[in-house]
C-alpha cells in the first residue's frame, strides 16, 4: 500500500482512486495569477513540510499548477518520490511551462502528466519532455443525462419554438467569446430563428462590459445549480463555443452536451477534435494570428464565418443525436485506471542519487521556441525558472512577456496538437497498456 501525499482541494476525487494507500492530504487550490510568486510558494513548502513526514511519501499527487513547484521544493530537498500530476492546463503561458520545466530538470523516471487528450499529451512531451498519458481528468458523471426537451424549456421559461444554441463555461478573455458572439449575429441574418442561451460560471467584468453591446438577443444565466445545467443541456438544440483557449486539455462542456444528446460545435482546436466529428457535431476552422487577440496569450481565433456555415449544416440533420460519452470520457473509467497508475508508480525503479545541488538548464532536452524563451530572459540556473523569472514578472504575470516570443512558443504547442493524429486512451485494449 504505497503512501501517497496529495496536494489538491479534491479530496473527494482523489479519495476515489487512491482507494488502496495510505493518503496525506495537503490542502492547495488554484490561485489567480498575481498570487503566483516565489515567496508564496516557498511558504507553501515550508508548511507542507511541517505538516507531514515527507520522507515517508512513495508517490505524489499534484493537482493544478500550483502543486508543481512544491514538487519542485521537495526534490531540491532532497525528497525525490514520483509525481503524478494533474494541471487541469496546458504547459503555456510562461509560468506554467516554468513550474513543469522546473520538474524536467529534476525529473524522476515514473514522472507522469495526465490530461484529457492524445492532443494535449503531445503537447506536454513536446515542450517539456516528461511523461504524458490520455487519462481524462476527471471525466463526465452520470448525472448528465437526456431529459425532455419541451420540459426542460418550460421549467427554464425558455420558448418552445427557437432553436436555441448554448454555451456554458467561463464569461472570460481566453473563451473566444468575442468570436462566438460575432458568429452568432452572423448565423441570425441567415437564420432568425436562432436564440442563444449563455450559462456562466465566472464572469471578467470589464471583459464582460466591453462585448455588453454585443449581449442583445441572447438570454443569460449565471452559477446555475448542477442540476439547473442538466436542465439546460436538454433545452438546446446545439452546444456552441468559440473556444482557442490556452488552458483547457480537452474540454469538459461539449462532453456534456453530448451525455444530453445535443451535437457540438466547436473550434478545431486543442483537445476538441479528438471526440467531435460529423456524428456528433461539426468542427470550426482556426485562424492563427501575428498578434495577440482579447487575451494577450491567445494567437488564434474561431473563423466566423465558417461558425455560420457549419452550425446550418448540423442543425439541418434530421434526427436527434442518441446521447453519448466516450468510454474514455467517463468519470468511472478514471476512477479505474488511476489505481493502477499509482501502483506501478510506487513499485517503479529508484531514482538513483538525488542531486539537489544548484544546476544549469539542460536546454538541449527542449524545442527551439522554448530555448528562445531561456536565452531571452537569461535563465540559466534551474531556480531562475522560478526565482529570476519571478523578478522579471514573468510567474505572476505583471510583464506579459515578448510578444514574439510568446507567439512561437504559442504557434509550437498547439499546432503540435493540431498536426497530431488522436491515438486511444490509456487503458485501450489496442494501446498495449492496461489499468
Amino acid at each position: 500500500m504505497p503512501k501517497v501525499l496529495a496536494l489538491t482541494d479534491s479530496s473527494e476525487d482523489i479519495k476515489n482512486f487512491c482507494t488502496e494507500a495510505d493518503t496525506l492530504f495537503f490542502r492547495i487550490r488554484p490561485l489567480p495569477a498575481a498570487e503566483h510568486t516565489y515567496d508564496r510558494f516557498r511558504e507553501m513548502y515550508r508548511i507542507l513540510k511541517a505538516s507531514c513526514d515527507l520522507a515517508s511519501v512513495e508517490v505524489i499527487v499534484a493537482e493544478y499548477v500550483e502543486a508543481v513547484p512544491l514538487v519542485y521544493f521537495m526534490r531540491r530537498d532532497g525528497y525525490h518520490c514520483p509525481a503524478l500530476m494533474i494541471p487541469h492546463s496546458n504547459p503555456y503561458p510562461l509560468n506554467l511551462l516554468f513550474y513543469f520545466l522546473l520538474v524536467a530538470e529534476h525529473v524522476h523516471p515514473a514522472d507522469l502528466v495526465i490530461c484529457g487528450s492524445q492532443n494535449a499529451v503531445r503537447a506536454y512531451e513536446h515542450l517539456t519532455g516528461i511523461p504524458a498519458a490520455n487519462i481524462c481528468t476527471f471525466g463526465i458523471k452520470d448525472v448528465y443525462t437526456w431529459q425532455d426537451k419541451a420540459e426542460r424549456r418550460e421549467l427554464l421559461g425558455l420558448p418552445q419554438d427557437r432553436r436555441i444554441l448554448l454555451y456554458t463555461g467561463r464569461f472570460m478573455n481566453d473563451k473566444g467569446l468575442t468570436s462566438l458572439l460575432s458568429g452568432y449575429h452572423r448565423l441570425r441574418e441567415h437564420d432568425p430563428s436562432v436564440l442563444l442561451v449563455m450559462s456562466v460560471t465566472h464572469i471578467d467584468p470589464p471583459y464582460f462590459n466591453r462585448l455588453a453591446a454585443r449581449m442583445a438577443d441572447v438570454i443569460l444565466f449565471h452559477r446555475l445549480e448542477k442540476r439547473q445545467t442538466v436542465s439546460l443541456y436538454n433545452a438546446a438544440d446545439l452546444f456552441v463555443s468559440g473556444a482557442t483557449s490556452i488552458f483547457e486539455t480537452y474540454g469538459k462542456s461539449p462532453l456534456e452536451a453530448m451525455a444530453c444528446g445535443v451535437p457540438a460545435v466547436v473550434p478545431r482546436w486543442d483537445g476538441f477534435p479528438y471526440f467531435v466529428n460529423g456524428t456528433n457535431g461539426g468542427l470550426v476552422d482556426v485562424e492563427y494570428l501575428t498578434h495577440s487577440n482579447d487575451n494577450p496569450y491567445e494567437f488564434a481565433r474561431m473563423s466566423e464565418s465558417h461558425f455560420v456555415t457549419v452550425c446550418q449544416e448540423v442543425l439541418s440533420r434530421s434526427g436527434s443525436l442518441a446521447p453519448q460519452v466516450p468510454e474514455w470520457a467517463r468519470y468511472e473509467r478514471t476512477m479505474k485506471v488511476l489505481p493502477g497508475v499509482l501502483a506501478r508508480m510506487a513499485a517503479s525503479c529508484a531514482a538513483g542519487p538525488v542531486r539537489t545541488e544548484a544546476r544549469k538548464i539542460d536546454k538541449s532536452r527542449y524545442p527551439e521556441s522554448v530555448v528562445a524563451v531561456l536565452d531571452h530572459y537569461g535563465l540559466e540556473e534551474c531556480e531562475d525558472l522560478l526565482a529570476k523569472a519571478c523578478r522579471l514578472g514573468l510567474i505572476d504575470r505583471s510583464a506579459r512577456g515578448e510578444e514574439t516570443l510568446l507567439r512561437n512558443l504559442h504557434h509550437d504547442l498547439f499546432t503540435v496538437m493540431g498536426s497530431h493524429t488522436p491515438g486511444p486512451a490509456w487503458g485501450d485494449a489496442d494501446d498495449g497498456r492496461t489499468a
